[in-house]
C-alpha cells in the first residue's frame, strides 16, 4: 500500500509540474521559456500529444472557446497519462512477482480487503 501511495504522489507531482510549465512557458523571458516548454513536453508525454490530437479531431471546428478546449485538453492528457502509468505499474508488479517467485524470495502477503 505504501508503494502505491508513493506512485500516486509521484504521478501527481510530475503532472502538476508539467501542467504548470505548460501554462507558464509563454510568459517568462525567452531563455527560461524553452526550459519550461521542454519540461512540460517531457512531463506530460505521451498524453499531451494524444490529447491534443483527439481534441483537434473532435472539437477544433466546434463552437467551444479556446479556454474550454484548453481545459478539456488538460483533463484528457492527465487521464491518458494516468491510464499509461497504471498499466506500467501493474506490468512492473507482475514482473517483480514472477522474478521473485523464480528466485525463491518470499513476497509479503497482500492485505485482504475489508468490507
Amino acid at each position: 500500500m505504501r508503494f502505491r501511495r508513493w506512485i500516486i504522489v509521484l504521478f501527481s507531482a510530475v503532472q502538476l509540474l508539467g501542467i504548470g510549465c505548460s501554462w507558464l512557458w509563454e510568459h517568462p523571458p525567452s531563455a527560461v521559456s524553452s526550459v519550461l516548454w521542454g519540461t512540460a513536453f517531457l512531463a506530460l508525454f505521451p498524453g499531451n500529444l494524444l490529447g491534443a490530437w483527439i481534441v483537434e479531431k473532435l472539437f477544433w471546428q466546434s463552437r467551444l472557446s479556446l479556454v474550454s478546449i484548453g481545459i478539456f485538453s488538460t483533463v484528457l492528457l492527465v487521464v491518458i497519462n494516468a491510464t499509461i502509468w497504471i498499466v506500467v505499474v501493474k506490468g512492473l508488479e507482475v514482473i517483480y512477482v514472477r522474478l521473485s517467485a523464480r528466485s525463491g524470495i518470499s513476497t509479503p502477503p497482500s492485505p485482504k480487503p475489508t468490507r
